[in-house]
């Protein structure tokens, strides 16, 4: 079944704003500067990075907070007047970006809001958010809060400074976890056993290739492990379906999306 929700432009924001809504892109900086790259090989890593839209800033802005309570005390600059831009609402270090957007879910599914996932700011983090955009009828917003005083933190102009995607209410309220005997699963255990003896092997043959000259950490760590969980392939070599990275759609452009108007005859 397609499920499908919508987003609505406030009053006084124009179609441009539905460009600062793209679904989340797989790239980090800081994954990019590991040696050849190597985290976007952490499967769990690159996959979350793909979950869901980010929300990009309108303009660039810089934020200093001197460590105190009330309003005051936290300064927002930004490099020209936006509606949208950044803005001090609530003290205690936290900067609030108001959203041009109003989003709706189908029944019984909510939104998630949170930061770019696996992306990091000095000084300063998410503040994620759980909102019922199935019955909700005014919009949400996006903050983040300064960690460090007398430090200045800066984002620039179309950074992403949060991300949604849709949940469904049901599913932590109806799932368990029950504590389990190994014994109970003998199949599990035994392919468990087989994975950790294989990991240890592979540690110590990683080790000894690279102080024998074989090659990086890197290098070896992908011939020895054989990208197992990247192929879905389990302890015991069978290989199941594993989705690996997500890919949220773009937005429909409103205007194509508008039925023509029938011409004159």
């Amino acid at each position: 079944m397609q499920l499908f929700g919508k987003v609505y432009l406030l009053p006084g924001a124009g179609h441009d704003e539905l460009r600062r809504l793209r679904p989340a892109r797989p790239v980090r900086a800081w994954m990019d500067r590991t040696p050849e790259r190597y985290a976007y090989r952490c499967i769990p890593l690159s996959a979350a990075n793909t979950m869901g839209w980010e929300i990009l800033n309108p303009v660039a802005a810089e934020f200093y907070w001197s460590g105190m309570s009330d309003l005051a005390h936290l300064k927002v600059w930004t490099e020209r007047r936006h509606r949208w831009g950044p803005k001090t609402h609530f003290g205690n270090g936290v900067v609030t970006w108001e959203l041009p957007y109003l989003f709706r879910t189908p029944p019984e599914y909510g939104m998630v809001i949170t930061g770019p996932a696996n992306h990091d700011k000095t000084g300063i983090v998410p503040l994620d958010g759980f909102v019922r955009t199935d019955w909700l009828p005014y919009p949400f917003t996006m903050s983040w809060r300064l960690t460090e005083p007398n430090r200045a933190v800066r984002f620039e102009e179309g950074e992403p400074i949060g991300r949604i995607y849709p949940y469904p209410l049901g599913v932590l309220d109806e799932f368990e976890l029950h504590p389990a005997d190994w014994d109970e699963d003998p199949a599990l255990k035994k392919r468990f056993t087989e994975w950790a003896a294989s990991r240890d092997q592979g540690y110590r043959e990683q080790r000894r290739s690279v102080e024998q000259g074989g090659g990086t950490m890197d290098v070896e760590r992908d011939r020895i492990w054989g990208k197992r969980y990247a192929r879905g392939q389990g302890a015991g070599g069978a290989i199941v379906e594993h989705q690996t990275v997500f890919r949220c759609r773009e937005l429909k452009d409103p205007v194509a999306c508008k039925p023509e108007k029938p011409k004159d005859e």
